[in-house]
């Protein structure tokens, strides 16, 4: 029977531990529960203070020598939010449409 060695892990870097807290919370975002105006405004509200959080992460590690990889996750993560962002304006103008509709 062989031992098992456990090498120690190095510890992830803080940009990318704070860029994946932003993909956690980002996660919250459920097109389902995005029923009202007022849910998606808070949701666009979101979406562009993450997008701000980024940028103050990028600028943070600017003079970090893994700047290069730290950027490819973030333009990965604010790839997906511009995505996002579209998916909430669009639902946005189906629910006014809808609404104009009925009256």
């Amino acid at each position: 029977m062989s031992d098992i060695i456990n090498f120690p892990r190095p510890a992830p870097h803080a940009a990318i531990v704070r860029l994946n807290g932003l993909t956690n919370v980002l996660s919250e975002l459920d097109g389902e529960n995005l029923r009202t105006l007022d849910d998606m405004r808070h949701a666009l509200w979101v979406l562009d203070l993450a997008n701000q959080c980024v940028r103050i992460i990028l600028r943070d590690f600017a003079d970090d020598p893994n700047i290069r990889q730290l950027a490819r996750h973030a333009e990965e993560l604010t790839a997906s939010m511009e995505e996002a962002r579209y998916l909430v304006q669009d639902r946005g103008n189906k629910y006014l449409t809808l609404r104009r509709s009925r009256r």
